[in-house]
């Protein structure tokens, strides 16, 4: 088993591209095989630290279009991107969410965010659940109609009622495990296409 310290070839790739972590490579895998971002979208990248999903959503975009990177952590990696707009905060505290409600509607949601582990498989994917839920109260807020959604789950039993709730939402959800995702991770991402407002 590879050790998480230890650069795998996603690791080099992102170092040799210019990207703050290998977590791009989920992304962007998600977008060849789904489509879920085009030139002029919106989009909003909920838990964006340290910045290569919002990078790779730039590119995406383009000038015409703007990225809203939001997380815990300042963003010093895409500080200064010209189709870029940070906020630093809880995506659970309502001044935040008005700042991201008022530079919406969007046309994408991706969120990459993780809760600080425990260690505790359990606790961790009740919470990691729970993020997941607050990104979808967002969708319901700043998601525009017929947009996207792309939202990490730590599998551990809520997986199916999370789906239920996105199909709930859009015309097509699924559970998707990256290839980037390393072997031993739990994690997977819940993807719904086609928000019915």
């Amino acid at each position: 088993m590879a050790r998480r310290d230890r650069p795998d070839s996603y690791s080099k790739q992102a170092r040799r591209e210019g990207y703050p972590a290998r977590s791009v490579y989920k992304l962007e895998e998600l977008q060849r095989r789904l489509t879920l971002m085009r030139p002029g979208m919106r989009v909003l990248d909920v838990g964006a630290a340290p910045g290569s999903w919002s990078q790779f959503a730039a590119k995406i975009v383009g000038s015409g279009g703007l990225v809203v990177a939001v997380d815990l952590a300042e963003l010093p990696a895409i500080e200064g991107t010209k189709n870029v707009e940070t906020i630093t905060g809880d995506i659970c505290d309502e001044q935040v969410i008005a700042r991201i409600v008022e530079l919406g509607p969007y046309d994408a949601i991706v969120s990459d965010a993780a809760p600080r582990t425990s260690g505790n498989r359990t606790l961790d994917t009740v919470r990691s659940a729970a993020l997941v839920e607050q990104v979808l109260s967002l969708c319901d807020r700043a998601l525009a109609p017929d947009g996207n959604l792309v939202a990490k789950l730590f599998q551990g039993g809520e997986e199916q009622r999370l789906l239920h709730e996105i199909r709930r939402r859009f015309s097509a959800g699924r559970l998707v495990k990256p290839k980037a995702s390393r072997d031993e991770s739990f994690e997977a991402f819940l993807v719904g296409k086609g928000y019915q407002a």
